[in-house]
């Protein structure tokens, strides 16, 4: 996939994301409105489903809450639809799950940044924030440090941060990755 096309697709993504519309099908987790359950391509980098449950609980440890509808209260006060993906970065980390906030009605006068991007990791019965970031996308790279994969927060731009797993959550490092080696990493929403 070269560069154009997948810097493009995750635009797309984003892009609908903070619009509070569902990307196509075929380039989006299938979600059905108002349920808790959300499937997952079979990729690398993503697992099988997040469980009502844990939905339940990862959207409790960003100090959200859920109506009848699944509808949340962003940072706009704007009521709109949590995405929540899973997300597999092996077994140092272990389960994981990348909540995507998206934009509603306010989003250009209140968010200006894009969409919340926050990654979730199970501890014990309930879940801790290992990354955050806002706009853009995340990558999951196939290169490792500390038994794990690292991430990049990318989107425009020609070279992205990385981070590195250091047992409790992700850091940033000082290193980058261009664009031509986002090919073989894994594009989260």
């Amino acid at each position: 996939m070269g560069n154009r096309h997948l810097v493009s697709c995750g635009l797309v993504v984003l892009v609908t994301a903070a619009c509070g519309q569902q990307t196509p099908p075929e380039k989006s987790v299938a979600e059905t409105a108002g349920a808790a359950t959300t499937t997952a391509p079979a990729t690398p980098g993503t697992a099988g489903q997040v469980s009502d449950p844990d939905r339940a609980a990862v959207l409790k440890a960003a100090g959200l809450q859920a109506n009848p509808q699944g509808l949340v209260k962003n940072e706009c006060d704007d009521m709109v639809t949590p995405q929540v993906f899973p997300v597999d970065l092996g077994p140092t980390v272990g389960a994981a799950v990348l909540l995507a906030m998206s934009g509603g009605p306010s989003l250009a006068s209140c968010y200006g940044d894009g969409p919340g991007l926050t990654l979730f990791r199970r501890d014990g019965a309930s879940w801790k924030e290992i990354y955050s970031s806002r706009g853009g996308f995340l990558a999951v790279m196939r290169e490792q440090h500390n038994g794990a994969p690292d991430l990049v927060f990318a989107g425009p731009g020609f070279s992205h941060p990385a981070y590195e797993w250091n047992g409790k959550g992700y850091a940033l490092t000082t290193r980058t990755v261009a664009d031509d080696r986002l090919e073989q990493a894994t594009i989260l929403p």
